[in-house]
């Protein structure tokens, strides 16, 4: 294809321009500052548009930097021929790429045609806007390139697009950022140690299960203990009781005996009483006899004094020692009759003194026996027992609080247990463990559908290194230079005896490798709609033999290709 014509409304400084291009080459020599970039940018934007609106702190895009500052229509049209016919774009450009307007007319009959739509530059060429910039479009001071999927697709075999290689590559990268999510996401599982949390649970289950069963088995003895004091109590509240009834029984014949035993003195302690009455009757007796004596006295005296009271006196107790006489023959008589009597009731009180003291005696039988009973109860030493009593009431007591201390702490060790989240963990553990063997066999499965992509990248860049080495030597050997280059399969230049890479070499000889390579790439990638070639003075780092040899590739390519040489200077015109 080949351009006709062009017509600018309004692009950067360039307003209201009409350029005409010839078949094989157009040069346009004008000073700095004219506008022949700005007219190759118009160019390309025909094709390819423009990029959007630049963002903040974002480097100045193609529509910023063209976007005319009168305002006005921003854009233009060009007429090119194709194997399709004969064509005109026009394009309008505005603030946003979404407002822009794209048409495009048969150029014999004016009528708007659609052989081509807003994405002609990749329809007409078969590559991007990249790609374009790479090759055909020798940007001022732009010569190096980078070499982009497109480029390698068309130098493959050509059944491949851009897209392909750019899909692959996009594949290798989305496999990388895949196997980093994955192993980010295993790395998140924490499987380590969520097993080290694991061993950790399942000993501190194995340390609480030992716990439990000593608490147990202690709980068990603690209870055996209990029961057994228990039962002790129980034998020995038994015999405390059977003491109590005892000592009741003891108690009661104790009171019986005393009882007996009372009356026994009391009844002997009346005899005493009467056996002192006659004593009473000898008194009398001898106070009667005094009497007697006194009164015979009483004569005698008066006879010896001669008072007349001793002879009154005589009488008188001549009289009381027959009155005293008198009582005493009566209290005899009574007295006698008193014996009698005693002796009838003491026949009477020994026959019942015998019959008590056979009961006194059975009493003090019975109450040996109830102690021989209750030192036999308590083998012969009650305090022994009282205080062996009060020995195992404080076991029971011990006993009774180890079996609560142990139920308390069997409880403890059980509800730690209950809340251990070792069933919580294993399930965990085994879904990541699971998981970890998904995600490592997705990894190894990438990993390996990595390795085979780029071996298949490799691959690839293998079958087009050797044409593109071809025609690099093809232009390259033409100038005057004794450097061998060689080219990478990232179309890279280097030289051979170093593999350094052409940064190494000096600035002419570094633009020549990059126009070589460019007259390489153009020839070897626009295998179908041949294109226009726009050189942007490129040959400026060239000296004067170089430049010859430049001058000489571009007309033997002018025979082939469509090209416009943009330059400042008269001695880079062709």
């Amino acid at each position: 294809m080949k351009l006709i014509s062009c017509h600018i409304d309004a692009f950067g400084k360039l307003k209201n321009v009409d350029v005409s291009f010839n078949e094989n080459v157009t040069s346009i020599c004008e000073k700095n500052g004219y506008g022949k970039t700005t007219l190759a940018s118009f160019i390309k934007a025909m094709f390819y548009g423009l990029g959007a609106n630049a963002r903040k702190n974002s480097k100045l895009t193609d529509r910023t930097k063209y976007q005319p500052f009168e305002g006005g229509k921003f854009g233009g049209e060009l007429v090119f021929v194709s194997e399709k016919g004969v064509f005109k774009i026009r394009r309008v450009f505005n603030r946003t790429a979404t407002l822009d307007e794209f048409y495009l007319f048969n150029a014999e009959n004016n009528l708007k045609s659609d052989a081509y739509s807003s994405n002609i530059g990749r329809e007409l060429f078969g590559v991007g806007k990249e790609t374009f910039d790479a090759t055909i479009f020798f940007g001022q001071k732009e010569l190096p390139s980078e070499i982009n999927d497109d480029i390698k697709a068309s130098l493959s075999t050509g059944k491949l697009y851009g897209d392909d290689v750019d899909a692959l590559s996009k594949a290798v990268e989305k496999i990388k950022q895949k196997i980093r999510e994955l192993k980010s996401e295993l790395k998140t599982l924490n499987l380590e140690s969520d097993k080290a949390r694991f061993r950790e649970l399942q000993l501190k289950e194995n340390a609480l299960t030992n716990k439990i069963s000593i608490t147990k088995n202690n709980l068990a003895e603690s209870e055996e203990k209990l029961k057994l004091y228990q039962r002790i109590k129980d034998e020995m509240d038994a015999k405390q009781k059977e003491y109590e009834r005892l000592m009741t029984e003891k108690s009661a014949t104790m009171m019986y005996l005393n009882e007996t035993l009372k009356e026994v003195e009391d009844a002997e302690t009346q005899e005493e009483e009467k056996a002192e009455m006659p004593k009473v009757k000898k008194t009398t007796l001898v106070l009667s006899i005094l009497f007697f004596v006194l009164s015979i006295a009483s004569i005698g005296l008066f006879f010896a004094l001669d008072y007349i009271a001793f002879i009154v006196a005589c009488p008188v107790l001549f009289i009381l020692g027959v009155v005293l006489l008198v009582v005493y023959l009566k209290q005899k008589k009574k007295d006698n009759s008193l014996k009698n009597e005693k002796k009838l009731k003491k026949t009477e009180l020994f026959d019942k003194n015998t019959e008590k003291s056979e009961k006194i005696k059975q009493k003090e039988e019975e109450i040996k026996k109830i102690d021989e009973q209750i030192n036999l109860l308590f083998d012969g030493s009650p305090r022994n027992f009282v205080n062996y009593y009060e020995e195992v009431v404080s076991k029971i007591g011990d006993a009774q609080r180890g079996v609560v201390e142990r139920e308390n702490d069997l409880k403890h060790y059980q509800n730690e247990l209950d809340i251990l989240p070792i069933t919580e963990y294993d399930d965990k553990l085994q879904a990541d463990t699971e998981k970890s063997e998904e995600l490592n066999n997705k990894i190894r499965i990438l990993e390996t559908t990595q390795n085979f992509l780029l071996i298949s990248s490799e691959n690839l860049s293998s079958r087009y290194v050797k044409p593109v080495q071809q025609k690099f030597d093809e232009f390259y050997k033409k100038f005057i230079t004794s450097d061998e280059l060689i080219v990478d399969g990232n179309l890279d230049v280097h030289l051979k005896q170093n593999m350094l890479e052409e940064g190494y070499l000096s600035a002419g000889v570094q633009d020549l490798v990059e126009i070589c390579k460019r007259f390489a790439l153009i020839d070897l990638v626009f295998d179908k709609e041949k294109p226009f070639i726009i050189l942007d003075d490129p040959f400026v780092n060239l000296d004067d033999k170089n430049l010859e040899v430049a001058r000489q590739i571009l007309k033997n390519l002018s025979q082939k290709y469509q090209i416009i040489l943009l330059t400042c200077h008269s001695s880079r015109n062709i």
